[in-house]
């Protein structure tokens, strides 16, 4: 069992964020560099980050960057993480490393419980840092005299991110990021090797070219009559999955990752299939029990996708935050739409 130093009563943020280059289809690999060699990337506002030597102790602040760490063989350099849900979705041998990392905190570590580890560089798959209340904002690893790397999000706009929102059709945030994190390490050998077997993986799924694009109702909780339903937009890693498994968003006029929609603009749009995306934190009914309460719900009765029975599921640990385990959203959301 994971001995958690800290819980905080925080809530996960809710994020949309800034473009950081192309996939597969970006610049040529970098070549490897050595410990003594300066390495600089870009900030996801586009600003330089030079690392003078490797990174040796290493906080992530969730589950999603951790995951990332252990592919890239980085395991014993990470002294603590938050926010371990994530864990929970991965499969051996990843899981039984993340195991061993020391988990800070349930949620998303505060500034303090940071600071303690010493860290070299404190990580993160969220599009900034400071999004929950007394977790590290960039002004805090400043005044800690700690470098923090971030995932990077195409066009958003919605919590403090800058640009233009764009429709995400692809995984390049996830290449992106973990290229960044091989240069950052010195491994960027090992990160070209990972994006290509997850390249690989992805190309034979996809299936945006199928021809029928099925819409597609992103659903983050059970639809309760008289309120709004939660749903989430076009830039965003769900979209690309919906994308890449052949299907078309129900809400390409939405951008952000959480959003509010009538339950009369659902009915009168009309998904053909509707993908449940669970465990969120803010939604009482986890897994399965969410799956079984939207299939019984009332409010979605008349769609075609309910009565063609087309409402299909995936966690949100693997289909909400750059990360490894998006490949494994997308050829589970390819399999059971192509199912039904």
């Amino acid at each position: 069992m994971r001995r958690v130093i800290l819980s905080l009563a925080v809530v996960l943020p809710l994020v949309a964020v800034v473009a950081c280059g192309s996939p597969a289809s970006g610049p040529a690999a970098p070549v490897q560099s050595s410990a003594d060699e300066p390495v600089t990337v870009k900030d996801c506002a586009g600003k330089d980050i030079t690392f003078d030597t490797t990174p040796e102790r290493v906080v992530a602040l969730d589950g999603y960057a951790a995951q990332a760490l252990v592919r890239l063989g980085l395991a014993d350099k990470v002294v603590g993480t938050g926010f371990p849900a994530p864990f929970t979705a991965d499969t051996p041998p990843y899981r039984d490393q993340l195991a061993k990392i020391p988990v800070l905190s349930e949620k998303v570590p505060v500034t303090e419980v940071v600071a303690a580890q010493q860290p070299d560089v404190v990580v993160t798959a969220f599009s900034a840092f400071g999004g929950p209340a007394g977790s590290p904002k960039d002004a805090d690893l400043v005044t800690i005299g700690v470098t923090g790397l971030a995932a990077c999000m195409p066009g958003g706009t919605d919590m403090g991110g800058v640009g233009t929102p764009s429709a995400l059709t692809d995984l390049a945030p996830t290449y992106d990021y973990l290229r960044k994190l091989g240069r950052v390490f010195r491994v960027s050998d090992r990160a070209e090797q990972l994006i290509s077997q997850l390249d690989a993986r992805a190309k034979a799924a996809d299936k945006a070219d199928s021809g029928a694009k099925p819409k597609v109702l992103v659903l983050q909780d059970n639809p309760v009559a008289g309120q709004p339903i939660k749903t989430s937009g076009i830039n965003t890693i769900a979209h690309a999955l919906i994308t890449m498994a052949g299907g078309e968003s129900l809400f390409t006029d939405i951008s952000s990752m959480h959003a509010d929609v009538s339950p009369e603009q659902v009915v009168q749009r009309d998904p053909e299939v509707i993908w449940v995306i669970t465990d969120y934190n803010f939604v009482k009914l986890k897994g399965q029990e969410l799956v079984a309460a939207v299939k019984a719900n009332p409010l979605l009765a008349n769609t075609t996708a309910a009565k063609h029975g087309r409402i299909v599921s995936t966690s949100q640990y693997a289909v909400s935050f750059p990360s490894p385990l998006n490949v494994d959203g997308l050829e589970q959301l390819a399999t059971d739409m192509g199912a039904r």
